[in-house]
């Protein structure tokens, strides 16, 4: 059996049925598929960069009872709030040779426009990375903003 499509008011038989969408779909349909995608688009397009809205600063080194700590501070001057920022500090010889580095990861959240203070303390560390001489770089190398 061969279904046929009858035109109800003429009787006339359709051979070709289009289903399309008109202007007033349209108008209904997009803004709720842009509404759908706006989470992506957050994600991608807001995202905070880090390295532009943290800075460190008041940098200091201690040795002492074999250990080392290093002192700092965050300024936050972006609008993002950082969360799970993780601070690494790089070690060099007077020739400029990697020699280790050590990282931490700060349990608090860093708000939009407040200055934070972070330590990292370095257990047993090597005595070339304890030398008067070795060069010292501390840099944010990651965090967190929520985008909502």
């Amino acid at each position: 059996m061969i279904a046929k499509m009858k035109c109800s008011s003429c009787g006339a038989e359709m051979s070709n049925l289009n289903m399309t969408m008109g202007k007033k779909q349209w108008l209904i349909t997009l803004p709720i598929m842009l509404l759908g995608f706006l989470p992506l688009i957050m994600m991608t397009c807001f995202k905070g960069d880090i390295t532009k809205e943290l800075s460190l600063s008041e940098i200091d080194r201690k040795v002492s009872d074999g250990n080392i700590e290093i002192t700092g501070l965050i300024t936050s001057s972006g609008r993002h709030d950082w969360s799970g920022i993780t601070i690494e500090a790089e070690f060099y010889d007077g020739a400029g040779k990697f020699i280790d580095e050590s990282s931490e990861y700060l349990s608090s959240d860093v708000k939009a426009g407040v200055k934070e203070r972070f330590k990292i303390k370095i257990s047993s560390p090597t005595a070339a990375v304890k030398a008067p001489e070795t060069k010292m770089i501390v840099k944010i190398s990651g965090g967190n903003t929520s985008l909502f």
